[in-house]
């Protein structure tokens, strides 16, 4: 039951339990669990060598219609190669200790890899019977769709070695070797180039850079001729990217604590990022069909982005609260409002806010919202240094103020500003709160 229990668990679950258990040191029964679970981790080790090419493919599905396999499939296909060719597997499994990164990979991963393949072809041995059964359950045509790319991965892996490479600087020798990579993945069968720039995709943290690659060996496209090739839909999905994105912000709420504003961020984070990346890979035009849309996803995006920055201002009034008072017919005054404790409420929505608008400062720029960030953090910022001002002059004078209340809303503002500009800030106003 264990054993199957791992097979099952994704792989940060099982370093999880190798740390847990295996590096503590353990004794009795224990020991057994932590010997399955080394064996598990050094079997998963070989496995990722081997099936690298097609490995970031099984994953979770996502509304779009990207190429994923079911997860649990992945070890399946490995029981089946076990199963059928268990010497060339200890083969892999020792070639592995003496890999050195600068070298081509040992032959025998794809040794391996088409050995999969002709076995899922074939659908003759039990095991990839499994496998099969698997992926169409899931999806029809998965199963095909993993026989090319086994097919694929003597093509696909050099290229994965050096994508970093390729993303950072794709000079002249490395484009000339992604177009060769380009055609002979297409020579492999129909959908075979696509597919090649679908595996190396999966690999990335962000998937929309894969679009660097597809720039590179198309000369910088135009929109008009990326949209009729058949690498047409890294583009489209970019732009869908960008849309999703831009929807869930408008759903968000920053100032409904930290959790939001992290989603609100990363949301504005990843559509600028696309964007950014689109920008780069692919000529736009303002009148056309991929132009016009990411001219107003981006308008869009600044519009709600800079709504949420102008919420921050009244977010700190009802943080910081203010009272008029009236010393004659003539003159009127405010003041800091301390007659009740600080609202935790009003707090959070201000903080949550301040959040948001620290967590998207790295890409105001890009996103073209900066200016309305900075005004609005200028504004702020005075605003608390008033107040500050204000609360700490009462105290000066010995108003009938509450010391301690005073002391609640002073750290208020010290919260308040660490956002606002940073820690620094922050500390000059605790420190003058003490020594009032």
């Amino acid at each position: 039951m264990l054993k199957g229990l791992l097979a099952a668990s994704p792989d940060d679950v099982v370093r999880g339990l190798e740390r847990a258990v295996c590096k503590e040191g353990s004794s009795g029964s224990l020991a057994a669990i932590g010997a399955m679970i080394e064996g598990e981790v050094a079997t998963r080790s070989v496995r990722a060598h081997v099936l690298a090419p097609v490995k970031g493919l099984f994953r979770v599905r996502h509304a779009d219609s990207r190429l994923a396999f079911p997860i649990p499939a992945l070890s399946l296909l490995w029981s089946a190669l076990q199963a059928d060719k268990p010497d060339w597997v200890k083969q892999a499994q020792d070639a592995c200790y003496y890999i050195d990164p600068e070298e081509p990979s040992p032959q025998i991963f794809d040794v391996l890899c088409s050995r999969a393949a002709g076995g899922l072809r074939a659908a003759e041995m039990p095991g990839y019977v499994a496998v099969i059964a698997m992926l169409e359950a899931d999806r029809r045509g998965s199963a095909q769709a993993l026989i090319m790319a086994l097919d694929l991965a003597p093509i696909v892996r050099p290229p994965l070695l050096r994508l970093t490479d390729w993303l950072q600087r794709m000079s002249d020798d490395r484009r000339a070797s992604a177009r060769i990579a380009y055609k002979d993945a297409g020579a492999v069968g129909e959908g075979g180039g696509p597919l090649m720039f679908e595996m190396l995709a999966s690999h990335l943290k962000h998937p929309c850079q894969i679009l660097r690659v597809v720039s590179a060996i198309m000369d910088h496209p135009g929109e008009r001729y990326l949209a009729a090739s058949e690498l047409a839909s890294f583009g489209e999905r970019a732009i869908d990217a960008i849309e999703a994105q831009v929807t869930l912000l408008k759903t968000l709420k920053p100032g409904m604590g930290p959790g939001a504003a992290d989603q609100a961020a990363q949301a504005v984070q990843r559509a600028v990022e696309t964007i950014t990346e689109l920008d780069q890979s692919v000529q736009l035009y303002r009148d056309g069909p991929w132009g016009q849309r990411v001219v107003k996803l981006k308008q869009t995006l600044a519009s709600t982005v800079e709504q949420r920055l102008h919420e921050i201002d009244d977010a700190v009034k009802l943080a910081l609260p203010m009272q008029k008072l009236r010393y004659s017919a003539r003159l009127v005054s405010n003041a800091p409002k301390l007659d009740e404790p600080p609202d935790d409420g009003a707090l959070k929505l201000a903080l949550g806010l301040l959040a948001f608008s620290e967590a998207v400062r790295g890409c105001a720029n890009d996103g073209g919202f900066a200016g309305v960030r900075g005004k609005v953090h200028e504004t702020v910022g005075l605003r608390i240094d008033r107040y500050v001002e204000d609360v700490l002059e009462q105290l000066r004078l010995g108003d009938a103020i509450d010391p301690h209340r005073a002391q609640e809303f002073l750290d208020v503002a010290a919260q308040l500003m660490t956002l606002v500009r940073d820690r620094q800030a922050a500390g000059v106003v605790r420190r003058r709160a003490a020594a009032a």
